[in-house]
């Protein structure tokens, strides 16, 4: 004898699951509003405090470079936002907004650094980072790869 009932379940299920995962994204988008708030207040106290402490309103080499890494910082966070709106609105990751916040982390990661503290390896392992990101970006656009469907297992097709 045939359950009959068994779609039934997995319909449910299925919205049960669609439901929390669009809860679980409202949220996620809540907190990162909240971080991206908190981090431009801090950005705009930080670059105040520097211009009033600073002497004739110039701002030092070591606060600037650490005022591009904040500010290189709400920007990932803008970017972060994005694809989790796409990803609630479309049910699609892009490939190419993810790539992206990963160069500009890189970016900032290079920015803030103390390159004469480095070990030359460390400078290469960097280097090797930003070329590979650079070509995969690069790929992404000469093949027209935006978007990278999910189905119903949450793996990429």
């Amino acid at each position: 004898m045939l359950n009959n009932d068994q779609p039934d379940k997995d319909a449910t299920l299925k919205k049960i699951l669609g439901l929390f995962e669009r809860v679980l994204i409202y949220i996620l988008i809540l907190m990162m509003v909240g971080v991206l708030v908190l981090a431009a207040v801090e950005l705009g106290y930080y670059l105040v405090n520097n211009i009033v402490n600073s002497d004739f309103m110039l701002i030092d080499l070591d606060a600037l470079m650490d005022l591009f890494g904040l500010f290189l910082l709400v920007l990932i966070g803008i970017e972060l936002l994005d694809t989790i709106k796409i990803y609630l609105r479309d049910n699609v990751v892009h490939v190419e907004v993810v790539v992206l916040v990963a160069i500009i982390a890189l970016a900032r990661k290079v920015v803030i650094l103390k390159i004469e503290d480095l070990s030359g390896e460390l400078i290469l392992g960097i280097a090797a980072l930003i070329v590979a990101l650079g070509v995969t970006y690069y790929l992404i656009k000469k093949s027209g790869l935006m978007a990278c469907r999910m189905n119903e297992k949450g793996r990429d097709e």
